[in-house]
């Protein structure tokens, strides 16, 4: 009888156990993305009387004759799965419609997981959890180690978008200029000389993929100089310009109005030459008709002059976790991903729409980096192997598996959403179910318990009979 006092013991503790995880979970109803936890039970050891015996040729078998002595808690798993999004309107709160984890950094430097985006813009621009964590982002595509980068979006920069100096503008084939799509084809010029007479050209342009504004330049040249054009082109900041030969003897120009009109190519419209005004000459240079810049570089450093400062007016987080800010010159930063190296790159977007991008956006690493605007997620192999911390953060354990670390929508990470927070995934109805079960059960093994104490009570008795 005291065994079966013992065994009817362990099941009131598995009853005490699963109220314990039913409470933590009801109480945490309205923490944002918690996940409920279940309590999972095992018998624990059987007292064996006999293992029974084969069957022979005169007999039938016997089975065995065993009695278990109770049971214990086996494992607390937690469900990960999603819930619902509850809407707050503000763009720092995120949540992950699918599998995956904000990184983040604690106090201490360590680095943790969770599932709750209630993050916020410290006076540094740098995005963070509710308990000051900073919110991690990354430069690669994939990784399957962390990165330390924390997120960060100036409140105040220096943006100077100026044309590409000449040196590199020429480098560039034509389908790299930021401010032109020049097609394959040609375009015709036609002069009209101070005396009166005409002239005309055609000028041809090759591949854009292939030729370089230099070459491209220089083929000019050529053919102008074959068809008897005084007119010369050449490269300067982000611009080309047509310029007018003078008279060597009089240093007049030669050509009195010069215009353009559209071939095959797009050269005109593009550049637009077409509504482009001659430019006297002076002393030291040539009359001229030039395109608009061409091609752009920007630079992106911090505030040294408050008078040369834009401030941040807005900013956006896509469903990959890139984050997109506009400042109040009304441009735009942010990055993009380079097929080419799998890595983020910065595009800078101009009030006009000229979008310039990866070296041709010089930023000071004490400004910004790509990382800053890119944020980082977990995919986790065995979520039941995280460790819970506390602050809902939870940090990886020893049977988490392998950790792979990329933007959301990629490698079995959901995406983002902005403007709502993750609820808690607790089921009301399954917990009060499981706690009226384990409520019964506590109530049965406790009538077990006191039958058992009243079988002894009577042995006593009839020993002092």
């Amino acid at each position: 009888m005291s065994q079966a006092m013992y065994t009817a013991m362990t099941g009131i503790n598995a009853g005490q156990e699963t109220i314990t995880v039913v409470s933590d979970n009801i109480a945490n109803l309205n923490t944002t993305a918690f996940k409920e936890s279940a309590i999972n039970f095992q018998d624990v050891w059987y007292k064996t009387y006999t293992s029974g015996t084969a069957p022979t040729y005169t007999a039938g078998g016997t089975n065995s004759k065993q009695v278990g002595v109770g049971t214990l808690s086996s494992s607390i798993t937690k469900n990960f799965d999603t819930s619902s999004i509850n809407t707050t309107g503000k763009t720092s709160d995120m949540a992950i419609e699918g599998d995956g984890f904000f990184t983040v950094r604690d106090a201490n430097g360590a680095l943790r997981y969770t599932r709750d985006g209630n993050f916020t813009l410290d006076s540094n621009g740098y995005l963070v959890t509710s308990s000051g964590y900073n919110v991690l982002g990354t430069e690669q595509v994939l990784s399957y180690s962390a990165s330390t980068t924390p997120v960060k979006i100036p409140q105040s920069l220096e943006l100077e978008p100026v044309a590409q100096p000449a040196a590199t503008f020429q480098t560039k084939t034509l389908d790299e200029t930021n401010n032109s799509q020049i097609i394959a084809g040609n375009f015709h010029i036609n002069i009209v000389k101070p005396d009166g007479t005409t002239g005309s050209a055609t000028l041809s342009i090759g591949d854009p993929k292939k030729t370089t504004i230099q070459a491209m330049v220089a083929n000019f040249n050529t053919q102008l100089t074959n068809q008897n054009m005084p007119v010369t082109c050449v490269i300067k900041d982000g611009v080309l310009q047509f310029q007018i030969n003078k008279n060597p003897d009089t240093g007049a120009d030669l050509v009195q109005t010069m215009t353009f009109k559209s071939g095959t190519s797009n050269f005109v419209q593009t550049t637009d030459i077409s509504w482009a005004s001659k430019v006297p000459a002076t002393a030291t240079t040539n009359s001229y008709y030039s395109t608009k810049i061409l091609d752009y570089t920007v630079t992106i450093d911090p505030v040294s002059a408050v008078d040369r400062a834009v401030t941040l007016e807005s900013w956006s987080v896509s469903e990959t976790g890139i984050i997109e800010a506009t400042y109040s010159n009304g441009d735009k930063i942010t990055v993009y991903k380079d097929e080419d190296d799998d890595s983020y790159k910065f595009k800078y977007t101009m009030t006009n729409g000229v979008e310039i991008i990866d070296d041709d956006v010089k930023a000071d690493p004490n400004a910004l980096i790509p990382g800053n605007m890119q944020m980082q997620f977990a995919n986790v192999t065995n979520n039941q192997g995280l460790v819970a911390v506390g602050s809902n953060m939870y940090a990886s354990g020893p049977n988490s598996g392998d950790i792979s670390y990329a933007a959301a929508g990629n490698h079995g990470i959901g995406s983002v959403a902005t403007g709502g927070l993750e609820s808690s995934n607790v089921d009301m109805s399954r917990q009060f179910s499981t706690m009226l079960l384990a409520q019964r059960g506590i109530e049965a093994n406790s009538r077990v318990f006191d039958t058992a104490n009243s079988i002894l009570q009577t042995l006593v008795y009839l020993g002092r009979g």
